[in-house]
């Protein structure tokens, strides 16, 4: 299962989610600049459109912008939570991407992360 995790910076929870260059040349649909919108599907089954597009600006990065700030607040993120992004592959009904969001907290003396 192609997947990445990311810790979320301040950027990432107010701003937009910087993608790893690798998991968008990899698994990531190509398309011709501007933006398209990829439906991500949480660990609830609610459906989400992200839009995808690279960033022009400075360094050339795939980021998901129009969207990304409504999973953030329903999830109430904020910079050290984690997301996990990653893509079902189903013979069926075709690839299907997916997006966990986790806090750290503290249980029995241990630091692990909970779905939020």
């Amino acid at each position: 299962m192609a997947h990445f995790t990311k810790i979320l910076t301040q950027t990432d929870s107010s701003k937009r989610l910087a993608i790893p260059s690798k998991f968008m040349r990899q698994h990531l649909p190509e398309f011709e600049g501007g933006t398209l919108n990829l439906v991500v599907e949480d660990v609830r089954g609610y459906g989400w459109s992200f839009g995808y597009s690279i960033r022009r600006e400075g360094h050339p990065k795939p980021v998901f912008q129009a969207g990304w700030l409504d999973f953030v607040r329903n999830k109430c993120l904020i910079p050290g939570d984690r997301v996990t992004f990653w893509l079902e592959e189903n013979a069926a009904s075709g690839p299907r991407y997916k997006i966990a969001a986790e806090r750290k907290i503290k249980l029995l003396g241990r630091e692990i992360y909970a779905a939020v």
